[in-house]
């Protein structure tokens, strides 16, 4: 699965076009017609009040279409036209054909509301008009649909200057847009269905982040076939993290986990998780696990894989783990208080020869690069990329629809999850599945992207069970 630009998009249905696949008229009509199809089979539409927003361009057009196959299917339909008659050529051939009254008002009350307003093409803000016409569309108890792009939204950014509609469903042509997959946009896109009209995409900027293909396991095999993970976490008033980093990496297939903790946490610990090897060691005033050289050594040796930094908290020490790690050569993974040392010596990641994953939610990645969130936020493909690119490795920018940049510079998109996954000892789970896919032997970019989706397919099914509010990270280790 791909995601396209407008120009990328425009650029597929010209060359289909120009190839003598179909018109752009008959273009129209497969685009309006699947929409009709799709919500005929999934909403009942008959005697049901519906009302279509139809702009002056092709995505009105795209409305029309829908208007008359919902009318023939007895539906009661509006269409609104609040910029009156359209002013392509192709749109106005249908909306000549309709036998349904327009009015340039949206008024009444709806079972279904159908945006058609503006498409791809649409930059900036709305008018007075459209964002009047949007409003009112917002306050009804109707189900939404958007066709293409909910209006208001920008495609290639996801920008929303003032007001978008907001969809309960976007049922989007031949690939998804950017916006669907980047902030603000992705609030009011719902859930985005892609509608195949036959063109065939010839360039893509960003992939999304498929379903993994796992090695298969021997029947012949033993713990140490499936690899042993080293955990550097944990901190007195933090042991959760440890906990829960460990756990979710037993439960993705992992052979050995060891845990290199604070005494301090030790009993709560061994407690909580009977299968893990313990490594309790002596703590500095901070509660955060002492760095001796020669012990660090030797659990490093005997690892496959290590993870630094869930519920590490802040000491000096960190620092100097953070370096060693870093010269050892072993597979790594560095998420939470270990991006917060890093943020203070970033240049140690020039140090590392060895597989690296860094995962950063954007208030980590913040300090990471001195941008603010709000910055990251709105350019986040681009700094995961250039940020992965620079330093040489596999970077988890962690948020609605979680990006993983490789060290290429290339970006891959999640669109799995849910906001029940906004609690905190969530990063924590994701960390422990990436270690112990690094440790199983996949590379630094396949083991981002598969801990990415198995995280959110797992939080998915557990909110499936439990609800989006009531989710815990326990809940998506259970799942896994």
């Amino acid at each position: 699965m791909s995601v396209l630009t407008k120009a990328q998009i425009k650029k597929a249905e010209e060359t289909a076009v120009k190839n003598g696949t179909f018109s752009f008229l008959d273009l129209m009509y497969t685009a309006g017609s699947r929409v009709a199809e799709k919500i005929i089979n999934n909403f009942d539409v008959k005697n049901r009040k519906i009302a279509i927003i139809c702009g002056k361009g092709n995505n009105g057009g795209d409305g029309f279409v829908i208007a008359d196959l919902l009318t023939k299917a007895d539906a009661v339909v509006s269409v609104i036209t609040p910029y009156g008659a359209p002013e392509t050529e192709n749109a106005k051939f249908y909306y000549d054909k309709l036998t349904t009254e327009t009015t340039e008002i949206l008024q009444g009350n709806y079972d279904i509301i159908i945006d058609a307003l503006f498409g791809f093409g649409f930059k900036g803000g709305l008018d007075e008009k459209a964002e009047q016409i949007i409003k009112l569309a917002n306050e009804q108890n109707a189900l939404r649909i958007a066709v293409d792009i909910p209006s208001g939204v920008e495609c290639d950014t996801g920008k929303v200057k003032s007001t978008a509609f907001m969809a309960d469903y976007t049922y989007t042509f031949i690939a998804l847009k950017p916006c669907f997959v980047l902030p603000i946009g992705s609030n009011y896109c719902g859930k985005v269905e892609i509608i195949d009209i036959g063109v065939k995409i010839i360039e893509k900027t960003y992939n999304i982040i498929e379903k993994p293909i796992f090695k298969r396991r021997l029947h012949n095999s033993h713990k140490g076939t499936y690899g042993t993970a080293l955990l550097i976490c944990g901190s007195y008033g933090m042991a959760g993290a440890l906990m829960l980093a460990a756990k979710s990496a037993l439960r993705s297939g992992l052979g050995i986990v060891k845990c290199l903790m604070p005494k301090s946490i030790y009993i709560p610990f061994t407690r909580f998780l009977p299968e893990a090897v313990c490594l309790p060691y002596k703590e500095n005033r901070h509660g955060t696990v002492k760095f001796n050289r020669p012990f660090f050594e030797k659990q490093i040796n005997s690892a496959d894989a290590v993870l630094f930094g869930c519920g590490s908290g802040k000491s000096k020490d960190n620092k100097k783990i953070l370096e060693f790690l870093l010269k050892s050569e072993k597979p790594l993974v560095i998420d939470a208080d270990g991006i917060n040392t890093l943020s203070e010596c970033i240049e140690l990641l020039r140090l590392s020869k060895a597989p690296l994953i860094l995962t950063p939610h954007p208030a980590e990645m913040s300090r990471l690069i001195n941008l603010s969130v709000s910055e990251i936020e709105a350019n986040r493909p681009k700094i995961a990329s250039e940020f992965a690119k620079k330093y040489g490795c596999t970077l988890i920018l962690k948020g609605s629809n979680t990006i993983v940049a490789d060290k290429d510079g290339n970006v891959s998109f999640n669109i799995l999850g849910n906001s029940g996954m906004a609690t905190g000892g969530s990063g924590d789970v994701l960390a422990g599945i990436t270690v112990s896919y690094l440790a199983q032997g996949y590379s630094s970019e396949e083991s981002a992207k598969f801990a990415v989706y198995t995280h959110s397919l797992s939080a998915d099914k557990a909110a499936a069970k439990r609800s989006e509010h009531a989710l815990l990270p326990t809940d998506i280790i259970e799942e896994l």
